[in-house]
C-alpha cells in the first residue's frame, strides 16, 4: 500500500530531522530535541512531564496523556497514553499505545500496544500486543501477541500468527502460520512447515512424468513430513513453459539406517501462462498420492524414486487429466544449526601487524604518496574528454560529436535543457563517467572534498564543449552528484585489492581487479610504477583493523513477475555483490565514505539489463552517541544512489516490471542498535529521509528518442531492519518510499514544431509514489556458504496531470548461494 503525503512534507522533514545538529559535537546521550507545543509542567529534576504535546517532532521525558509528531515522537522515560508519528516512534518505558506508519521502538519490555505500518521492536513484551503489515521483533520474553508476517521473539509465552514465525524457547504458547520455528522440541505449532532443531532438512531435485524439472524442500520431523516445491512444464502442457507449485505431507518409517520407505498426499496449482481455452486452462489444481522410497548414499546425499497417482482438475469442477506418477531424484541434507550456539555471522579480520620489524604498513603514512597534485588530476580529467570525444567522432563517426566552434557558441548561448536519452545512459552511465573524473583527482593525492569540483568540472567541460547538442542539466547533475557517491566507493573498495609486496600472479589479479573496480587509479598506478613496484614497508593501502569490512556474494536465479502475475513471468539468473565497509558506531572514523554500503546485482540474462541494481549509501558526517543501558545510537548526514532496472519480461507484456533512480540524494538518518540479546547476535534499525535532487521512474505516456521515463526531484523515505542470529543467519527487512514530482512537463507543446533535442521537458507533469518491500533470510551453511531466500515487492502510483493515472505492482523472488567473508 503507498501511503498519501502532502507536498510540505519534505521541507518540513528536514527542518525536523536538522534539530539534532543543534546538539553540537556532544557525543554524550542527548537531550529529548521537542519541535513541539503541549501541555505540561517542569519537574524538581528538571525532566519535563507532559501532557499534550503536538508538533514535528514530539519528544519528552514523562508522557501522561497523548504525544504525536508530525515525522517522529519519543518519550524517553515513562509513556502513559498514546504516542502517535508518521515515521517512527521510540520509547523507553510504555504503558500505552504507539502507532506509527513506519516503526515503533521500546527499549524495555512492552506493556500495550504497538501498531505500525512496517515493523515493531521492543526488547521483550510483557503484558501487550505487537500488530504491523510486515514484522515484529520482541528481543526476550514474550507474554502476548504478536501479528505481522514476520515475527520473532526470544521467549514465547503467547501468541504468535504471521506467515513466517520464529521463537528461539517456547515455554508456553503457540505459533500459527506458514512456517513456524523454534529452537525446543515440545512445541504448540499449527502451520505447513513447523522446524525444530531435530528437524531433518533436505533440498530434493528430480524429474518425472507430470512436471518434468522440480526442486523442493523437505522437513522431516520425528515421524511425518512436509514438502514445499516447484515444478516445470507440468503434464500434457510441455509445447510452452508451464509451472506448477506445491504443498506434500505425509509419514514416514525407517527400514534401516539408510533405507525409508514413505507416503503423502499434496496439493499441486498449475499455470499454464496462457489465457484460457477448451484446450489449454488458464490455470489447473492436481491433488496427488505418493509412496517413496529413499536410499542414504552418505551423510550428505541421498536418492529416491517415488510412485503414485494424481488427479487434475480446472477449477470450478471438470476433469483434465489423470494417471499414474513417476518421479525420482536426490536429496541433498541442509546442516539444522537450531540448536547450536555460537558467534554470530559477522568475521574478525585478521589483524596486520608488522612482523619483520620494517615500520609502517600503510601506503597512507608515506607523505609523498599523499602530496596532491592538481594540475596532473585536471590534466587527467581533459584527457578522458579528448579520449571519449575522439572515439565518438572518429571510430563510431557519431553526428553529435562532429563539434565546431559554432556549435560550442549555440550550446553557450541556449543554456541546458531535459534531455532524451535513455534510462540507463542518463541514470547510471552518466554517473559512473562522473566517477572517472572524481577519480582522477583522487588518484593525485587530492582528498574527498578537493575531488568533487573535478566531477562538476569534466561534467561541465563534456556538455559545454564536447557535443554538438546542446547541455543536459540532468547530466551535470547525474554526473556530478552520482559521480561523486560511486567515485569515492571505488576509490576505496581499490584499495582493499593491493598489496605492494606481493608478487607473480598473486600481484597481477589483484591489480587487475583494482584497476576494473577504479581505472583512473590503475592509469595512475602504470604511469608511475605502482603496479609493478615491490615495497617491503608502506605496502597496503587499507586498515582492516580501523575499518572492517564485511563481504558477501551471491550467485542464484530470481524470478521475475509479469504485471504481478504469480506465474507469468521470466526465470533468468543473477550475480550480486554486498560490501558494509568501516563501523559505523566507530566515533575514532568519522571522515566522508568512511563507513558505507554497497548492494549492487547484475542480470545475467539477454533479456534483462546486465545492471539490474545498484544501491549504495556512504556516511558523509556523523555525530556518535555513547551507549546507554547497551544502546548505541548514530545520527548523520548520508548521500544515497539507488538505481532499479528491468525490461519487459519474455513472452510476457509490454510493461516494464519496474524502473527507478535516485541519481543524485542527500539526507540525515539514525543508526540504532539495540543490546546483544542472547540469540540475537545484532539487531539494528535505520531511517533515512532524503532529498531527491534527480531522479526517474516509468512513464506511461512519454515516449520521445529514447525517453519512456520521467524525471524529477522530490523526496524518499528508507527504513532498515537487520537481525543476525549466531550460527544461523541474518534477516534483513528493506522498506524504500520514493516521491518523485515531474514540474517540468510537455503537455502544453505542440511537439509536431518542435525539434525534440530542444524539447527541454522532465516527462509527463505530475508525481510518482514508488514503494519497494526487500525481505531477505540469509542461512548459514559452513566455510562461509548460505542460502539466501529473498524478494522485493514493488508498487507505483503516477498522478498525471493531463492523463489518467495508472497504478502498478510486481514482485520478483530470489534463491541463491552466498558466499561470506
Amino acid at each position: 500500500m503507498i501511503f498519501n503525503k502532502q507536498r510540505y512534507l519534505l521541507a518540513a522533514a528536514l527542518l525536523a530531522w536538522g534539530a539534532p545538529m543543534a546538539l553540537g559535537q556532544s557525543t554524550s546521550a542527548p537531550r529529548p530535541v521537542n519541535v513541539a507545543v503541549g501541555v505540561g509542567h517542569r519537574n524538581a529534576d528538571s525532566t519535563l512531564t507532559r501532557t499534550l504535546n503536538l508538533g514535528i517532532i514530539a519528544n519528552t521525558d514523562t508522557l501522561r496523556g497523548v504525544n504525536i509528531g508530525l515525522i517522529g515522537a519519543g518519550t524517553h522515560q515513562l509513556m502513559r497514553g498514546w504516542q502517535g508519528a508518521m515515521l517512527i516512534n521510540t520509547v523507553n518505558r510504555m504503558k500505552g499505545v504507539q502507532t506509527s506508519m513506519l516503526t515503533n521502538l521500546s527499549r524495555r519490555p512492552l506493556e500495550g500496544v504497538q501498531l505500525a505500518g512496517v515493523t515493531n521492536i521492543s526488547m521483550g513484551v510483557r503484558r501487550g500486543v505487537q500488530l504491523s503489515a510486515l514484522a515484529n521483533v520482541s528481543a526476550g520474553y514474550m507474554r502476548g501477541l504478536q501479528m505481522a508476517a514476520y515475527n520473532f521473539t526470544e521467549h514465547l509465552n503467547g501468541w504468535q500468527v504471521g506467515i513466517f514465525n520464529v521463537a528461539m524457547r517456547h515455554p508456553r504458547g503457540w505459533q500459527v502460520g506458514v512456517v513456524n520455528v523454534t529452537r525446543d522440541t515440545v512445541a504448540h505449532k499449527l502451520g505447513l512447515v513447523n522446524i525444530n532443531p531435530n528437524t531433518r532438512i533436505d533440498f530434493m531435485t528430480y524429474v518425472g512424468n507430470t512436471s518434468k524439472f522440480n526442486f523442493a524442500v523437505r522437513f522431516r520431523n520425528r515421524s511425518g513430513y512436509s514438502i514445499l516445491g516447484v515444478g516445470t512444464h507440468y503434464m500434457g502442457l510441455d509445447k510452452k513453459f508451464s509451472g506448477a507449485l506445491s504443498y506434500r505431507v505425509g509419514r514416514y518409517f525407517s527400514l534401516s539406517p539408510r533405507w525409508t520407505v514413505s507416503g503423502d498426499v499434496g496439493y499441486y496449482h498449475v499455470e499454464t501462462f496462457k489465457e484460457h481455452s477448451a484446450t489449454a486452462p488458464q490455470r489447473l489444481y492436481s491433488l496427488q498420492a505418493h509412496l517413496n522410497l529413499d536410499y542414504q548414499i552418505n551423510p550428505t546425499i541421498g536418492a529416491f524414486v517415488s510412485t503414485g497417482y494424481g488427479d487434475t482438475r480446472h477449477y470450478g469442477g471438470g476433469d483434465y487429466r489423470h494417471g499414474f506418477l513417476l518421479q525420482g531424484g536426490l536429496t541433498f541434507a541442509y546442516r539444522n544449526r537450531l540448536g547450536h550456539r555460537g558467534a554470530g555471522l559477522r568475521n574478525e579480520q585478521p589483524l596486520r601487524r608488522d612482523t619483520m620489524g620494517m615500520g609502517n604498513l600503510y601506503r597512507y603514512d608515506d607523505g609523498e604518496y599523499l602530496r596532491p597534485h592538481p594540475w596532473q588530476a585536471a590534466l587527467q580529467t581533459t584527457a578522458i574528454n579528448l579520449l571519449v570525444h575522439g572515439f565518438d567522432r572518429f571510430a563510431l563517426k557519431e553526428d553529435y560529436a562532429k563539434v565546431t566552434p559554432k556549435s560550442i557558441a549555440r550550446n553557450w548561448r541556449h543554456g541546458f535543457v531535459w534531455d532524451n536519452d535513455q534510462f540507463s545512459t542518463n541514470l547510471f552511465a552518466h554517473p559512473y563517467h562522473g566517477n572517472l573524473y572524481f577519480n582522477s583527482a583522487r588518484s593525485r593525492g587530492l582528498g574527498f572534498w578537493q575531488s568533487a569540483p573535478y566531477a562538476l568540472g569534466g561534467s561541465l567541460m563534456w556538455e559545454m564543449l564536447g557535443e554538438t547538442e546542446p547541455p543536459a542539466i540532468n547530466d551535470l547533475m547525474a554526473t556530478t552528484v552520482g559521480g561523486i557517491c560511486i567515485g569515492e566507493i571505488a576509490h576505496r573498495v581499490s584499495a582493499l585489492l593491493l598489496n605492494d609486496r606481493s608478487r607473480g600472479w598473486n600481484r597481477l589479479w589483484r591489480e587487475v581487479g583494482a584497476t576494473v573496480i577504479n581505472p583512473m587509479q590503475g592509469v595512475v598506478r602504470l604511469m608511475n610504477g605502482d603496479a609493478w613496484r615491490v615495497r617491503q614497508r608502506d605496502y597496503l593501502y587499507h586498515d582492516y583493523d580501523r575499518l572492517p569490512i564485511d563481504f558477501s556474494m551471491t550467485l542464484g536465479a530470481r524470478y521475475l513477475a509479469d504485471n504481478g502475475g504469480l506465474f507469468r513471468g521470466e526465470s533468468n539468473p543473477y550475480l550480486s555483490f554486498f560490501l558494509e565497509y568501516g563501523d559505523v558506531f566507530d566515533s575514532q572514523t568519522n571522515r566522508p565514505y568512511d563507513y558505507f554500503t554497497a548492494n549492487v546485482t547484475f542480470g545475467l540474462s539477454a533479456n534483462q539489463p546486465l545492471v539490474n541494481g545498484v544501491h549504495l549509501l556512504g556516511r558523509l558526517w556523523g555525530r556518535y552517541f555513547e551507549p546507554k543501558n547497551g544502546y548505541q545510537m548514530e545520527f548523520g548526514l548520508f548521500q544515497h544512489f539507488n538505481y532499479y532496472d528491468s525490461k519487459p519480461v519474455k513472452d510476457g507484456t509490454s510493461l516494464t516490471p519496474y524502473r527507478i533512480s535516485e541519481a543524485a540524494s542527500f539526507g540525515p538518518g539514525i543508526i540504532y542498535r539495540f543490546p546483544q540479546v542472547a540469540n540475537v547476535s545484532r539487531l539494528e534499525q535505520r531511517i533515512f529521509l532524503d532529498a531527491i535532487l534527480l531522479g526517474g521512474t516509468k512513464s506511461d505516456y512519454y515516449n520521445i528518442i529514447d525517453r519512456d521515463y520521467n524525471m524529477g526531484s522530490g523526496y524518499s523515505v528508507k527504513m532498515n531492519t537487520l537481525m543476525e542470529f549466531p550460527r544461523m543467519g541474518r534477516f534483513v527487512l528493506n522498506f524504500d518510499y520514493y516521491r518523485i514530482f515531474t514540474w517540468k512537463g510537455y503537455e502544453h507543446r505542440d511537439l509536431s514544431t518542435v525539434n525534440p533535442i530542444y524539447l527541454n521537458v522532465q516527462g509527463d507533469h505530475g508525481n510518482a509514489e514508488l514503494l519497494v518491500v526487500n525481505p531477505a533470510l540469509v542461512f548459514n551453511l559452513r566455510r562461509g556458504w548460505g542460502m539466501e531466500f529473498g524478494g522485493a515487492f514493488f508498487a507505483r502510483h503516477t498522478r498525471y496531470r493531463h492523463h489518467v493515472d495508472v497504478k502498478a505492482r510486481t514482485f520478483e523472488l530470489k534463491m541463491g548461494l552466498v558466499y561470506h567473508i
